[in-house]
């Protein structure tokens, strides 16, 4: 990865194209319905934000919120650049879009939106309650090993969604733009800082340094806190698990920006980051050709309004 994705750089998928900020512009381009890529530059400030970005521990909160911030401030944003609807449905998505007056993109992306919180609900949530519930008891486990087999059950079910849901035909594009977008800042830029298309097509889909893949980590490392403190009423539950997450992203992302740093130079740090680098390969996809045009745009776009 270039020296440029350092803490002025943030980059995200979006509904058919990507969100680059390099500094102080911020660009949306997405492939409308005609082929054309459409883009928009954003001027935005984040002093706040970039100066805890420095200091250690607190940076791994702000890479949890703002990685997730961004990308859903991508996906709207987006959204009014009126981006290319790549799903043209079976006949009866069609007939079933017809009759609520959408198209079948939509009807897609709202099934692929329900298929993700069925899964999520059924391997994370309720298969491990049940087997504690129900199966475990049965075996005579002591309360310890009970609680000790769910919590595996609920980690495993996190990463079989981790695998799943990028199988999904929305998400599944999603994961493809991710992969130019890691092309585009793999590619060392020339003199005046741009990234040509051709070298670009040239570069590896994959990064080292994914903020989609130390999400998932946070997220089941969260998982096996939450078993191990309870609490007994709702308020103080929340309060409590909110706080798990924000420590566990604080004291998660010190060691992971060492990994992210030293993989590749060394067999040691390469041979620790390999369970991140395999969560990154479960959510990156290789991208087309054309997807890669738009991360270029995107990027060169970012580079030149960035002040």
């Amino acid at each position: 990865m270039s020296k440029d994705t350092a803490l002025n750089l943030h980059a995200s998928p979006v509904a058919e194209g990507v969100r680059i900020q390099i500094g102080t512009a911020t660009a949306f381009a997405v492939r409308k319905e005609n082929k054309d890529v459409a883009l928009r530059i954003r001027r935005e400030y984040h002093p706040a934000r970039d100066a805890m970005a420095r200091v250690p521990f607190l940076r791994g909160i702000v890479r949890l919120v703002s990685g997730t911030a961004e990308f859903m401030d991508g996906v709207f944003e987006s959204a009014q650049l009126d981006p290319q609807r790549i799903v043209k449905g079976s006949r009866f998505e069609q007939r079933f879009a017809e009759l609520f007056r959408i198209h079948p993109t939509s009807l897609v992306a709202f099934g692929s939106a329900i298929a993700i919180l069925l899964l999520f609900a059924a391997l994370v949530i309720l298969g491990p309650w049940a087997l504690a519930r129900f199966a475990l008891p049965a075996l005579e486990m002591s309360r310890q090993g009970i609680n000790a087999a769910a919590c595996a059950a609920r980690v495993l079910g996190g990463l079989v969604c981790a695998a799943l849901v990028p199988r999904l035909r929305v998400v599944n594009r999603l994961c493809m733009y991710r992969g130019a977008i890691n092309k585009v800042l793999n590619t060392p830029p020339d003199g005046d800082g741009q990234v040509s298309r051709e070298r670009a097509q040239q570069a590896l889909h994959l990064s080292r340094k994914s903020d989609a893949a130390f999400i998932v980590a946070v997220l089941l490392l969260s998982v096996i806190a939450f078993a191990l403190v309870r609490t007994f009423t709702l308020p103080v539950q929340l309060l409590v698990r909110a706080l798990i997450v924000l420590i566990i992203a604080a004291l998660l992302n010190e060691p992971v920006r060492l990994l992210e740093n030293a993989a590749g130079k060394s067999a040691f740090a390469t041979a620790l980051h390999a369970p991140l680098a395999a969560l990154e390969r479960l959510m990156v996809r290789r991208p087309h050709e054309q997807m890669v045009e738009v991360a270029v745009y995107a990027y060169n776009a970012a580079r030149e309004n960035d002040r």
